[in-house]
């Protein structure tokens, strides 16, 4: 009777063995991927289409075999637009969720904060709606790439398309963050080295999801510059073309918006959009005319019942720039594909065309299209005319550039150090 009770124990406790190791061989056999967006509130669009590409994305390459023979798991977590739960959901992903891999956020704000976390814990970050150029350029990290073209990229393509049209007298209003402070700051510096008479005469920086612009706009009518760069986005650019136009804003002043083409804007404004507004596109729906590019819209429509806007193109691309460069690195492991792609560019195909990691910044290679907004009837909301591409080699960094950045960086980092009290003097 006791040997046959210690046997069955014998028996149980094999079985519990033999369970857990092959539990823990097929979590080894998964790449887990933590995906982090603004989900909720007014700006909660973006991370929508955000998660919803991933979960295409995925669910493609699981049937196809998943990447190098291993399933690809994807959790997801809503950021809110707040750096602290941001950097919380972090290190949640990393000690609870086990995930190999991150993708996000959307907020550069919030990426500066995960960035660090990330960097900290050698996870690799894909960034893949934060737009701040500061993140691969003086804040780079070899522990994150950055699949979409940043705001630097935008800003530079921007000045390259208004330059030929005679606009003098510049204002911007833009978001009160890095984001909005680089692409400003951008603009500018292409701008006048394009037309040297420029002149910039004002900026304004409303809060993220500022609620009333009329001050702002005012501010706008009595400075009467010629033109206005606004990198505002999402319903930010909505509540504030909304209410500058019963002041006869846009009929008075002429604006470039490089977050324009995103449909987080052009939907719900619809009709109301003003004609003829100069908006840049990460990614629009309705090109490139490639098999791709219809596969991927056709395939989100089907799923998801509405048209993909370019947070879901770039998502996307960032699962896709994943795959490839475990792929050529023949492994998951952080280190062998930061080596393997940074030993030679990685090219990887998308619905915007072929994009290009480089190796210098972890920054994508790729153009900038811009358009002028007209309505169609047919979509009941505005898409592009006189579309004209920018192209990347004309608008990234080029080596001396980054080099001239990231010693800056540098040399103002060791400034705030000796500012600090209580800070060591050299040779104390």
């Amino acid at each position: 009777m006791v040997k046959s009770r210690w046997m069955a124990g014998l028996i149980l406790v094999c079985m519990a063995v033999v369970f857990s190791s092959g539990e823990a061989r097929a979590q080894q056999r998964s790449i887990k991927i933590g995906v982090m967006f603004i989900m909720s509130g007014p700006m909660g669009g973006y991370g929508k289409h955000g998660m919803q590409a991933v979960q295409l994305a995925v669910d493609e390459i699981n049937r196809q075999g998943g990447i190098l023979g291993r399933k690809v798991e994807a959790v997801y977590e809503d950021t809110k637009l707040q750096p602290q739960r941001a950097v919380e959901i972090v290190e949640k992903f990393i000690r609870d969720d086990r995930v190999h891999f991150i993708i996000g956020p959307t907020s550069s704000g919030v990426a500066a904060a995960v960035s660090k976390v990330a960097t900290e814990k050698k996870k690799i970050l894909i960034l893949t709606q934060a737009a701040a150029d500061s993140l691969t350029g003086a804040q780079f990290s070899r522990y994150q790439f950055a699949t979409l073209s940043n705001a630097m990229m935008h800003s530079r393509s921007g000045a390259y398309y208004v330059a030929p049209k005679g606009y003098k007298r510049w204002m911007c209003i833009g978001p009160n963050y890095n984001y909005g402070w680089d692409s400003w700051a951008q603009f500018k510096a292409k701008l006048k080295e394009l037309q040297p008479e420029s002149e910039f005469i004002g900026e304004l920086w409303p809060k993220l999801t500022e609620p009333d612009f009329t001050p702002f706009i005012q501010k706008i009518l009595d400075s009467k510059p010629d033109a206005v760069w606004s990198p505002l986005w999402g319903m930010d650019a909505v509540n504030f073309i909304r209410q500058g136009l019963p002041l006869g804003l846009f009929d008075k002043v002429k604006f470039a918006f490089p977050d324009g083409a995103a449909l987080e804007t052009l939907m719900p404004l619809g009709k109301e959009m003003p004609e003829g507004v100069f908006v840049a596109a990460r990614y629009f729906f309705l090109t490139p005319d490639s098999d791709m590019n219809r596969r991927f819209v056709k395939s989100y429509m089907d799923r998801f019942k509405e048209y993909p806007d370019y947070m879901a193109a770039e998502t996307y691309s960032g699962v896709y720039f994943l795959k490839a460069a475990i792929e050529r690195a023949r492994s998951a492991d952080y280190q062998m594909i930061i080596k393997a792609v940074e030993e030679e560019p990685l090219a990887w195909e998308t619905p915007e065309g072929w994009k290009i990691m480089r190796k210098e910044d972890h920054s994508v290679l790729e153009d900038v299209i811009w358009g002028e907004t007209t309505f169609s009837p047919a979509y009941g909301f505005s898409i592009l005319k006189n579309i004209q591409s920018i192209q990347a080699e004309l608008i990234c960094r080029t080596s001396e550039e980054l080099k001239e950045v990231r010693a800056n960086y540098e040399k103002q980092l060791k400034e705030r150090m000796k500012e600090k009290p209580g800070a060591k003097k050299k040779g104390s």
